[in-house]
């Protein structure tokens, strides 16, 4: 009945975004109510009570699971807006820039603290703040026609092939478009 209830919510949620066929909408809204219950869930600790509140895990703000896909999704479509491959040239590392490298760095050995300690709250918060530092570096630093897109086209792979790992140990599906 919840996950029901969350499908439905999500489906508005995207219609009042953009139209989408039956089919289309069908499969995004299951697979974004999906990532905002186990996200919702995985994130805390388990000492920790939770409160289940369906509107706070649906947004697409915050530390939610479809603020993670909005997060991938934002990656993908960069990736798929490049035509060829640029060469990579490294004029001068920005703060937003090597707060992420160090981020997507620090992976393994979250998932390694993460399975000793019998903990997946310690990868859904390193997850959010992964998509965070994207964020922060998606609008500091422009990708597509800067002078160094071929480093930060790179980067911004690294950064989704590390966050679609993160997503996939939650049992969170990634998609590619929103």
């Amino acid at each position: 009945d919840i996950l029901n209830e969350v499908i439905e919510k999500a489906k508005k949620n995207l219609l009042t975004r953009e139209k989408l066929g039956k089919k289309i909408l069908n499969e995004r809204a299951r697979k974004i109510a999906l990532a905002a219950i186990f996200y919702g869930d995985l994130k805390n600790s388990r000492e920790n009570n939770m409160i289940f509140d369906i509107d706070k895990f649906l947004s697409f703000e915050g530390d939610t699971g479809p603020y993670l896909l909005y997060s991938y999704v934002r990656a993908s479509s960069i990736i798929k807006k490049v035509k060829s491959k640029k060469p990579v040239k490294i004029i001068d590392l920005k703060d937003s820039e090597i707060r992420l490298l160090k981020k997507i760095d620090s992976f393994e050995d979250v998932i390694a603290k993460a399975y000793k300690t019998l903990s997946p709250n310690l990868i859904a918060n390193y997850s959010f703040e992964l998509a965070q530092m994207f964020n922060e570096f998606y609008h500091s630093c422009p990708v597509l026609g800067s002078d160094e897109e071929g480093f930060r086209l790179k980067l911004v792979d690294a950064f989704r092939i590390t966050l679609g790992k993160s997503l996939e140990l939650l049992g969170i599906e990634a998609i590619e478009e929103m």
